[in-house]
This record gives C-alpha cells, sequence and structure tokens, in this order.
C-alpha cells in the first residue's frame, strides 16, 4: 500500500486506508466514537493475554478508524487485527515478532482517569523493564 492515504487529509474517504467512522454521529462536531464500548479480543493475543479476557468495554474518544474494505489485508500480514467492535471492525492490531507492538483505536490510559491500573500501559512497561536492551519493539 504505498498509496496509503487518511481522509482527514483529503483523500478519498472509500480509498483511504484511514477513513471517518462509520458509526451514528450525536454531535458532528465531536468524536464520531465516544464512550465505553465493547471490543472482543483474539484469544491467545497480546492483548487478550494483558487483559486477561477475551472481551473488554473500552473507553473510545476518536473521529476516524482503519476502513473496513482493508482489513482482510491485515490478515495476510505480521500486522494484524486482534480486536474488533460488534460489526468486527478493527480496534487493536499487533505486529507479530516483536516483543511489544500494539496499537488501540481505544484509550487504554483513561483508566488512570478513574485510578485503575490499565493492564494494556502495564503490560507495556512490563515488556519494557525485561527488554536487554531497556526498550520494547
Amino acid at each position: 500500500m504505498t498509496d496509503a492515504a487518511h481522509a482527514e487529509y483529503g483523500a478519498d474517504p472509500e480509498t483511504a486506508l484511514i477513513t471517518p467512522a462509520a458509526c451514528a454521529v450525536p454531535d458532528a462536531s465531536g468524536p464520531r466514537l465516544k464512550g465505553k464500548q465493547r471490543v472482543r479480543l483474539t484469544p491467545g493475543s497480546l492483548a487478550a493475554r494483558a487483559f486477561e479476557a477475551d472481551e473488554i468495554a473500552a473507553e473510545f474518544h476518536c473521529t476516524n478508524e482503519l476502513n473496513r474494505r482493508f482489513q482482510p489485508l491485515f490478515e495476510d500480514s505480521s500486522l494484524r487485527v486482534t480486536g474488533v467492535g460488534d460489526e468486527g471492525e478493527a480496534r487493536v492490531v499487533e505486529l507479530t515478532g516483536g516483543r511489544f507492538f500494539i496499537a488501540t483505536l481505544f484509550l487504554p490510559q483513561v483508566a488512570a482517569l478513574e485510578r485503575e491500573p490499565s493492564p494494556l500501559i502495564d503490560s507495556y512497561i512490563g515488556a519494557a523493564a525485561a527488554s536487554p536492551q531497556g526498550g520494547v519493539s
């Protein structure tokens, strides 16, 4: 995908890799995804191991997401979709083969506002601490 683009920067939303979130927009000026939503995690994935669960409720506050048309391309690569929303839309991706690489559409750091530790952030810190190089990749 050498010509991957982002709809927010003028690319056609139909062909852009990153596109406006496809969900109801109660307030068109605000984020499209807002509040807690269910995310189903692939059993055995790094995210599922971090959360010790195959389903979580995660806090969202975003406007864009991965274009669903391109999601199957990730299944044939080392960057895998390992968390999905109720309609199968990508919410978590992981890079296989590294010690720790997870990207989420939700905000794991919001747990700190409720004085709750984030299992995902705790797992990242643990992986960094265990790395002989002092970091993760």
